[in-house]
């Protein structure tokens, strides 16, 4: 089955994740090659396709795996912040360079997906699926009163998953870092503008 002896299926897939991701962060999409991911994992390079149909579906499932996985946790009750203020920690991390690793490899899947049509499918349907759980969260905190009821969570979700994929590019183009204080005020500010809106002066 391409695995490792006393290993089993789930655990050889995720030492491929490990490794895809290790070699990823080495080398960029383009540098990948699945012979590196396979010798890095200590498996067969053909044994690979035995748990992912291309080397396409191993990058994405990769990258999913180690991404930070904020808005899944609040959608399972085990966040104990509000929902704004994890906003607010996710955008305020986004800023600190030590934070950037994903960057470049997933803006280099994004410019791959305009040359590609398999992969803008893929790519595509996980930034989707993120968009939707942010949605998902987004309206849990509507019913709680925590942001206003009136704003469409949809194009909230959007604002937020735009300002990650704004990040990234920051990232790539490794650009003159930004004063934590002063990014988490413009982000304090910004997020204040989805609350609730409260009659009077």
């Amino acid at each position: 089955m391409g695995r490792k002896a006393g290993v089993t299926a789930e655990e050889t897939r995720e030492e491929l994740l490990d490794a895809t991701m290790r070699v990823l962060l080495r080398h960029g999409v383009a540098g990948t090659r699945v012979s590196e991911i396979a010798r890095e994992a200590g498996i067969k390079a053909g044994s690979i396709y035995n748990h992912f149909p291309s080397k396409t579906d191993l990058l994405m499932a990769a990258i999913t795996a180690h991404a930070p996985h904020v808005v899944r946790d609040l959608l399972a009750g085990s966040g104990d912040q509000s929902v704004l203020e994890a906003f607010q920690r996710i955008g305020t991390e986004l800023a600190d360079p030590s934070q950037r690793t994903m960057g470049p490899v997933m803006l280099e899947l994004i410019a791959s997906a305009g040359r590609d049509r398999r992969v803008a499918g893929i790519v595509r349907d996980s930034f989707a699926a993120r968009g939707a759980e942010t949605t998902d969260v987004i309206r849990l905190a509507q019913d709680g009163g925590e942001i206003d009821p009136t704003l469409d969570a949809e194009a909230l979700a959007r604002f937020v998953n735009m300002v990650v994929l704004g990040s990234l590019a920051v990232a790539a183009l490794n650009l003159k870092p930004i004063d934590r204080d002063a990014w988490a005020e413009v982000l304090d500010r910004m997020l204040d503008a989805a609350r609730p809106r409260r009659d009077g002066p």
